[in-house]
């Protein structure tokens, strides 16, 4: 098994053909084909099925695929580590976030960082709650923002923030002259919902059942951001976390308390078996200090 087979693999996997695989290695569509066929000869599996004349990956391949990633994602943070070393660079970071956070909060605090540190190498990307716990779990970036609970091993976790989470309306609608939103309020209410794999959705989900209230759901979407986009759009109300409310803020979209309390409770999350680099805590300070003053804008935000 040699590391130009496994590329060859990534690439088919990733392309869905092996023409695709060639291109992006520079050699034949041939080369690729054989460099598989050493490859599954070494490893004494079939990784695709060539009966359709398509290479149809086998489910074997899929189990193998997810296991190498994690192989060239170290790969790759070593060849990011090289480069950085060579050409004298003070380090890097790597922070992976829950959208909600991620979207213009996390960017906004990176900015200011790199006004500190503008020769740090910065890394981040969004991934749902569920895979930035994967990510720190298996030591593959520095720090995560992601909802609790956290269920994975390996990791260590900070509470960052624990607020109300808010309802979204358009700056029109009749329940924008309540200063605070109940369930009863939301019965047969037109409404745009999160998804039922996020916390916000399974907590209201719980409120709505216990007193016997019906929304209309209309739409669903994964992320806060979205659920704020269709609200302007006037496709319904919906509940979201004060830091998206923060995002749309004098766009149209007016926020109202909602009650009873259902928390937005994020933490950040650490490898717990690797050492926290001198970078990754100066970030934090910026980003403590960030919260800090989102937070105490809460109540202009929730006024009438």
């Amino acid at each position: 098994m040699r590391w130009r087979q496994l590329t060859a693999f990534r690439e088919t996997m990733v392309t869905g053909t092996a023409s695709g695989a060639a291109d992006i290695m520079g050699i034949s569509q041939p080369a690729v084909s054989r460099l598989i066929d050493a490859l599954e000869d070494s490893l004494g599996m079939t990784l695709f099925d060539r009966r359709t004349g398509r290479m149809v990956p086998t489910v074997e391949a899929k189990m193998f695929y997810a296991e190498l990633q994690v192989a060239f994602a170290s790969y790759d943070r070593l060849a990011s580590a090289a480069e950085e070393i060579r050409l004298g660079h003070r380090g890097s970071l790597h922070i992976t976030s829950m959208p909600a956070v991620g979207l213009n909060f996390l960017p906004d605090a990176i900015t200011t960082f790199k006004a500190m540190q503008p020769d740090l190498k910065i890394k981040y990307d969004l991934q749902l709650s569920m895979r930035v716990e994967e990510l720190v779990s298996s030591q593959r970036v520095d720090l995560g923002i992601a909802e609790f609970p956290f269920e994975r091993p390996g990791i260590e976790r900070e509470n960052f923030c624990e607020v109300p989470y808010v309802m979204a309306l358009p700056a029109s609608h009749p329940l924008a002259a309540r200063r605070v939103i109940t369930p009863q309020d939301l019965h047969g209410e037109r409404m745009v919902s999160l998804s039922t794999e996020t916390v916000a959705r399974r907590l209201m989900d719980a409120i709505l059942a216990k007193h016997d209230v019906t929304p209309q759901i209309l739409c669903e979407t994964t992320y806060a951001a979205g659920v704020c986009a269709l609200v302007l759009r006037g496709q319904g109300i919906g509940l979201i976390d004060l830091f998206t409310a923060n995002d749309f803020a004098g766009s149209g979209v007016v926020f109202r308390r909602f009650e009873p309390e259902l928390m937005f409770h994020i933490g950040i999350l650490y490898p717990k078996h690797q050492s926290r680099s001198r970078a990754a805590g100066e970030f934090l300070t910026v980003l403590r200090a960030k919260r800090k003053k989102l937070l105490a804008g809460t109540e202009a935000l929730l006024s009438i």
